[in-house]
């Protein structure tokens, strides 16, 4: 009976090891195989538990308090959530972390922003916590990481974009379906006179527009340092033979000009390089001028993409006034 008793609570232990084990392991499945330490504790670990099962290899330390349920390497996404963990209850990407994990910006340095109620976090390398709480209305989960929503984002990095940067971000936001504008208005009251939300305010209020390649977000900027009004964007222009019109990235119908965003790797076949030709000649009879800019030059020559748009610009101008 002794001995039955032992084997009975042999097994018991046993089966009570591995529920706590498959409980683990959900919970790392849902957070892209980390965990916390609280969490840890919370499933039964105890402190010297969590060390042994570091020493033994089935945890591995990512940073103070965090731990991955396989080794390293760990990826962006790993070290955002890693981030957030790190934070506690409640806490978010915000700023251009936010902005780049939504897809709508990228970041310029390596720190990860984390808005968070709590001063959890405050100092751990690679960091930066911004004291406050997040909005269940602005909360959103991306590939498992809480983060502030695309009209947050915008209110967040106001202050340190120009306007034409300011732009290309809403636009991203606004082509990916992110924005909610009426809850984005009531934002930008609650923060009326904080710098940056004047600049904001006054993108808002422009014609949405939407584009659909990355590298239209690109002629924004550049439409802004020519000089030029804004552009029509995906703008839709009858021509002759075509029961439907086309669609061209950029139009300033005032000048019948038309800018297309050329990639090399969506336009640098011979069967497309004829559509486009195709295009231009249409797009002709129909009294437009279209002028094409490449990916290289849109990204890394912006000052003479805008000083070539400008020239471009007026030379159309005088052609439709000779024209009469």
């Amino acid at each position: 009976m002794a001995n039955g008793g032992r084997e009975t609570t042999h097994y018991a232990s046993k089966s009570a090891h591995r529920a706590r084990d498959d409980r683990l392991g959900a919970l790392a499945h849902r957070q892209r195989s980390l965990v916390t330490l609280a969490q840890l504790t919370g499933l039964g670990f105890s402190p010297s538990g969590v060390r042994g099962r570091v020493a033994r290899g089935k945890l591995h330390r990512v940073r103070s308090g965090i731990f991955a349920v396989h080794p390293p390497p760990y990826d962006k996404t790993q070290h955002r959530l890693a981030a957030v963990l790190a934070c506690g209850p409640g806490a978010a990407l915000c700023g251009l972390t936010a902005a780049d994990q939504l897809g709508i910006a990228v970041p310029d340095r390596d720190t990860i922003h984390v808005r968070s109620p709590r001063r959890t976090g405050r100092g751990r390398r690679g960091i930066t916590v911004h004291r406050g709480s997040v909005d269940p209305r602005d909360l959103r989960i991306v590939d498992s990481v809480p983060c502030v929503s695309a009209d947050v984002v915008l209110l967040d990095i106001a202050a340190d974009l120009d306007e034409a940067e300011l732009e290309v971000v809403l636009v991203a936001a606004q082509s990916k379906g992110l924005l909610k504008r009426g809850r984005l208005a009531e934002l930008i009251a609650e923060r009326a006179g904080l710098p940056g939300i004047h600049r904001l305010a006054a993108i808002t209020a422009l014609e949405p527009a939407v584009a659909r390649s990355e590298l239209e977000l690109h002629m924004l900027p550049i439409a802004r340092m020519a000089g030029l009004a804004r552009p029509r964007v995906n703008h839709a222009i009858q021509v002759p033979g075509r029961s439907r019109p086309l669609t061209v990235d950029f139009a300033w119908p005032e000048l019948r000009m038309v800018v297309e965003a050329d990639s090399q790797r969506f336009h640098g076949d011979w069967q497309r390089a004829a559509a486009d030709r195709e295009r231009d000649q249409l797009l002709a009879l129909a009294g437009w001028r279209c002028h094409r800019f490449t990916r290289d030059r849109l990204i890394h020559e912006r000052q003479d993409s805008a000083q070539r748009l400008r020239e471009l610009a007026a030379v159309r101008a005088r052609e439709l006034e000779r024209a009469g």
